[in-house]
């Protein structure tokens, strides 16, 4: 039960951010618009990495350097997905605002 989640976790997550990955950085889009998709891609990487830690953790065998690393992407992950929620949201913020502006 698990690897399944895990699994479709992790290939959701890598499809997801490389999909924002390509998508903000098209020509013609708005930089704002580029920036929430950006911080979409931060939060799926987040995601990606913090699944790959957490998996560190269901093998029998712990040892310190797979808690180590573990522990690495743990920080890593749950920071990405704090920086891009925080981005997207602050970058959607500005685009409402430019919207009601223009129109």
């Amino acid at each position: 039960m698990w690897f399944a989640i895990y699994l479709t976790g992790f290939v959701g997550s890598l499809v997801l951010a490389l999909y924002f990955s390509i998508m903000a950085r098209q020509r013609g889009i708005h930089p704002l618009v580029s920036r929430m998709t950006l911080g979409k891609m931060n939060m799926a990487i987040g995601v990606l990495f913090t699944l790959m830690a957490l998996n560190q953790f269901t093998f029998e065998d712990l040892t310190g350097v797979r808690i180590g690393v573990a522990l690495v992407l743990l920080l890593v992950g749950l920071v990405n997905l704090i920086f891009g929620t925080r981005n997207y949201i602050q970058y959607r913020r500005g685009w409402i605002m430019e919207l009601k502006k223009n129109g």
